[in-house]
């Protein structure tokens, strides 16, 4: 349906419906409103190549989204709850997600990609997800004076909008329980440590320890990729070495999935010779057997505060500096943890 028609189905003038779409504030709040429901209703979209003649806007958010490790999956669960959230909020304001990926893990490629969108004048703003400790991405995005929210943080000094998940609280309390059940030897099987939030994970499990007087043993910190394979391969070699842990606590569900299959390969239960741990709360988590522990951090929420930080610096109504959102984490215990034998 055109413009057009749309103002015609609303008994309104073309001028008025075009105004309440684009959020002009001479059109009374009830107009818009009624504008942009029926907008919804009908399924309209602007013609975005007539929108961006007009107003040198694109009404486009970028994002790249990182590397599927495996070679298999586009994107994982979690990552698709995150877009849904930002979509939706994106949706009401007015905008739309266009999503790229990359077919490895490289920074530098990731950086020349988000370099095209901002060349070609293809988005307004941009998401920048699993942040490195060191993001030439957000270098990139501040020289172009493009507004930009990041899913996670990174070490600059110059301030930024950025919506994260409380990684340290996350493993923190993922190993803590894990004491409480008698533990002593917690591996941690992690990403990798260019990443923020896998620092920040370790920093989690580290304080844990510290806390409760445990010497920290270097050998039980592994790093990989953050995949069922690479869970398996990790947890097999601990299983092996001389002296194996009772415990370990997973950077995702999925390196969870990879060290129960481990497990089970050598006849060692679950939930009952070992504990393990998984983060994510993953739509497989309930259903592996046994049914996992993890950690769950609302990613459709984060989703949703990552879209609504947007459209407040895409309408001017807040400085990057004013937009910082640390997600809570809640643990859900199921059967793959155990009480130390």
């Amino acid at each position: 349906m055109s413009i057009v028609q749309l103002a015609q189905d609303l008994g309104l003038s073309i001028s008025t419906v075009s105004r309440a779409l684009n959020d002009y504030d001479d059109v009374a709040p009830a107009t818009k409103a009624r504008v942009l429901k029926r907008a919804r209703e009908i399924g309209y979209r602007p013609n975005p190549g007539a929108r961006r003649l007009k107003s040198g806007k694109t009404s486009m958010v970028g994002v790249i989204l990182p590397a599927a490790t495996d070679g298999v999956r586009f994107v994982d669960s979690v990552a698709s709850s995150l877009l849904g959230g930002v979509e939706l909020e994106l949706e009401s304001g007015g905008y739309s997600l266009i999503a790229s990926m990359q077919t490895r893990n490289d920074l530098v490629r990731e950086t020349a990609l988000y370099e095209n969108f901002i060349k070609g004048g293809w988005v307004d703003a941009l998401l920048l997800v699993r942040t490195r400790v060191s993001d030439s991405r957000v270098e990139l995005a501040r020289a172009a004076k493009l507004p930009f929210v990041t899913y996670g943080r990174t070490e600059t000094a110059e301030p930024y909008a950025w919506v994260d998940t409380d990684n340290e609280k996350a493993f923190y309390l993922a190993t803590l329980r894990q004491i409480d059940f008698g533990h002593r030897r917690i591996a941690l099987l992690n990403g990798p440590l260019e990443y923020t939030f896998a620092r920040l994970r370790e920093k989690g499990y580290m304080r844990a320890l510290a806390k409760n007087r445990i010497q920290l043993d270097r050998l039980l910190m592994l790093n990989g990729d953050l995949n069922e394979v690479s869970g398996y391969a990790l947890c097999r070699s601990l299983l092996v070495s001389a002296q194996p842990p009772t415990a370990i606590v997973c950077a995702t569900d999925a390196m969870a999935i990879g060290a129960i299959a481990a497990c089970r390969e050598r006849n060692i239960e679950v939930g009952g010779q070992i504990s393990i741990t998984g983060y994510g709360n993953s739509s497989a988590s309930a259903f592996t057997n046994p049914p996992l522990t993890t950690i769950d951090h609302a990613v459709f929420d984060n989703g949703r505060h990552i879209g609504q930080s947007l459209l407040r610096l895409l309408r001017g109504e807040a400085k990057p500096a004013d937009i910082h959102y640390l997600e809570p984490v809640v643990l859900v215990p199921r059967k793959s943890d155990c009480p130390r034998q």
